[in-house]
């Protein structure tokens, strides 16, 4: 949803979580032996830094407009309720349309996709006039990682970063 005032964009920020993926819900993908024993929740938060400055993360609410330019720290959480240990979750997030890539990705060592489809390691490379280059974030549409061991009742965090188009 996007209402244009003069010639400035503003985007409602609801519209700016990750996207769900088909047949699953709040924008997460989890694949583990038991997915009804995890509690998932994702955030946005918007960067911004003080006079100071000091960096703040402010929650992004239904009512925070947002505008070309800004940065958003999206954050996935996820909680193990199950009454054993998870040995092995894969979480994907998708990366919504009005944001591009901008990094700062935690965990490290992620897969990601530029179909959201088909996922590598990053950085994804591609073939460019027979010579091997990166692929820029701006293209990126997902992050998965692999999480291993994860016990009853932790809580494991995902994030990256992503500018408004």
């Amino acid at each position: 949803v996007a209402a244009i005032v003069g010639a400035m964009a503003f985007t409602q920020a609801s519209a700016m979580l990750p996207t769900p993926e088909p047949a699953l819900d709040n924008a997460i993908a989890l694949q583990s032996s038991n997915t009804q024993a995890l509690v998932s929740n994702v955030s946005a938060l918007l960067v911004s830094t003080a006079a100071n400055g000091q960096e703040i993360l402010s929650p992004v609410t239904a009512d925070t407009r947002l505008q070309s330019g800004n940065i958003l720290e999206y954050h996935g959480y996820f909680t193990n309720t199950n009454a054993k240990r998870v040995r092995k979750m894969t979480v994907t997030m998708t990366i919504p349309e009005q944001v591009e890539l901008l990094g700062g990705i935690m965990p490290d060592f992620p897969y990601a996709s530029v179909d959201g489809n088909n996922f590598a390691r990053m950085p994804l490379r591609s073939r460019v006039n027979n010579q091997l280059q990166a692929v820029a974030l701006s293209y990126y549409k997902a992050v998965r990682w692999d999480i291993e061991g994860v016990g009853l009742n932790d809580t494991v965090m995902v994030k990256y970063r992503a500018k408004v188009k």
